[in-house]
């Protein structure tokens, strides 16, 4: 279950990358608080209308909204629907990204283009979009790094430097938002346990491809003190604090959330 907080009846909330893992449970929990969510979906539309089924079964509303989140045309037009859907939009969440794993002599333009292409432009005119469009005096933006920043891992350089990006962003930006009373934040997320991460987490360990399934479990359940791997709820758990009232004396921060 979500945490609880001041509820969020009455408020807009925008997630991109909704459809799956960690964006499908900020959905949930943003709809158990009773928003109404702006599910934005990539490519699959059947996925993304069964979150807004699950959305509304939590107790919100929700719409889905097909958008590539790398392309500037494209978010813009993801808020300017949302608006005229909703007539407002008071929280932001901008959680579509992309993992990167390759050799540092095998990584090409392409691939380099298409991290940054998402994971740093793609948030960046998020927010700014965000800035354009969000409700004044209360409003909240939140941007999503990773704790790989902090990290030393081969052959992940691309990856972890896109989401250093989105620290030095944030720390910034609260300069341009908090003018207008609204709060931007970004969550790194630990290890969580999603369909993305269990296709990319192997890649953390130098023999991550070669050892069984029971093994790699282990290995993650230890990566934590307290002896377990993180779900997308503790996240959304997390996030639900900052886009709450109490959350709002909480600006330019990137907030670790790992056991």
């Amino acid at each position: 279950m979500p945490a609880k907080y001041s509820e969020l009846k009455g408020k807009v909330a925008l997630v991109t990358g909704a459809s799956r893992g960690i964006g499908k449970a900020y959905a949930l929990a943003l709809g158990a608080q009773g928003a109404s969510v702006v599910i934005n979906y990539h490519s699959s539309a059947a996925i993304a209308d069964s979150v807004v089924e699950q959305v509304k079964q939590a107790g919100g509303d929700a719409i889905a909204i097909q958008a590539d989140s790398s392309s500037v045309s494209d978010i813009a037009s993801l808020f300017e629907q949302a608006k005229k859907h909703y007539g407002k939009i008071d929280i932001v969440i901008s959680n579509a990204g992309v993992e990167h794993f390759n050799d540092l002599d095998k990584t090409t333009e392409a691939e380099f283009d298409k991290t940054y292409g998402t994971n740093v432009k793609g948030q960046f005119f998020v927010a700014q979009q965000a800035y354009k469009h969000i409700t004044h005096n209360g409003g909240r933006v939140v941007l999503t790094s990773s704790i790989s920043k902090e990290l030393s891992i081969p052959r992940h350089s691309v990856y972890a430097s896109s989401k250093g990006a989105i620290e030095i962003m944030v720390r910034n930006m609260k300069a341009d938002f908090g003018p207008l009373g609204v709060t931007i934040n970004a969550v790194a997320p630990g290890g969580t346990m999603t369909d993305m991460a269990m296709e990319n987490t192997r890649d953390y360990f130098p023999d991550g491809h070669d050892i069984s399934q029971e093994e790699f479990m282990e290995r993650i359940r230890k990566l934590s003190p307290l002896g377990r791997a993180g779900q997308p709820n503790d996240i959304a758990n997390a996030v639900l604090f900052l886009v709450s009232e109490e959350g709002g004396w909480v600006n330019g921060q990137t907030i670790h959330v790992t056991g």
